[in-house]
């Protein structure tokens, strides 16, 4: 089977796996359908605005995980996936 095919049946069952098990945080916007990055901002603004017309202190933090899983043993995921 081509690499690409392979690689939607893959993404289809696991998102099929999580959406039926609700194991998705409401906030997870990334790889998520009906959801993008300006629903991810509105989202952040709700929760900063209140915190600066108190004058709060608000930190951010960003997490890149690009390549993420170019070094990780599939074998391993794939097994976790079919149990």
């Amino acid at each position: 089977m081509g690499g690409k095919v392979s690689e939607k049946l893959l993404i289809n069952r696991i998102n099929h796996h999580l959406y039926k098990n609700e194991l998705l945080n409401d906030r997870q916007f990334g790889f998520t359908p009906q959801k993008s990055t300006i629903d991810a901002v509105m989202e952040a603004k709700q929760f900063i605005e209140p915190v600066l017309e108190k004058r709060g202190l608000i930190i951010m933090t960003r997490l890149d995980v690009k390549g993420a899983f170019d070094a990780a043993l599939w074998p391993g995921i794939l097994k976790r996936l079919k149990d």
